[in-house]
């Protein structure tokens, strides 16, 4: 797989009155962004609220966005949630489409979790997932998760 390069932008999710995303303005404004010279997209991550759409949701914007004609390849959604579960979801769903890759979180309710911690759920997603296709890029963003990834954990995860 290509290493990625340029600007990957955050998405803006905008919602309906009924706060369930607007699928159509988000397709726009996706296709806005990509025509303004950004080379992908980094839907899902603090910028796009994800933590306040359901894994569901998430799962189907994406689909929408690739029905819609955005190639995968210009996608790296964040994938990080909570529950281990509900990152496996999201995170294989993304590969299956074909994305670039996923801006993973990590583990982020619980604090304190140590180097270890964080490693095997890592390593828990990737072997769950089990597609050699899968590009994680470690979303280290402690002022938002209060979870920081060390440079000790990268070291240990690139091995």
């Amino acid at each position: 797989m290509a290493r990625l390069r340029g600007i990957f932008a955050p998405t803006l999710t905008p919602v309906q009155t009924d706060l369930t995303p607007d699928v159509g303005r988000w397709i726009d404004h996706c296709r806005w962004l990509l025509d303004s010279g950004c080379h992908g997209l980094c839907p899902f991550g603090t910028t796009s609220e994800a933590n306040s759409f359901s894994v569901e949701e998430r799962m189907e914007l994406l689909e929408q966005l690739v029905e819609a004609g955005v190639a995968p390849h210009v996608l790296m959604p964040g994938t990080g949630c909570c529950a281990l579960t509900d990152t496996v979801r999201l995170t294989a769903h993304s590969v299956r489409l074909g994305c670039a890759g996923v801006l993973m979180l990590p583990p982020f309710y619980y604090k304190g979790v140590s180097d270890d911690g964080l490693f095997r759920s890592y390593a828990e997603v990737i072997e769950r997932v089990g597609d050699h296709r899968l590009r994680i890029y470690l979303y280290h963003i402690p002022p938002m998760s209060q979870v920081g990834i060390s440079l000790r954990l990268i070291d240990r995860l690139v091995a």
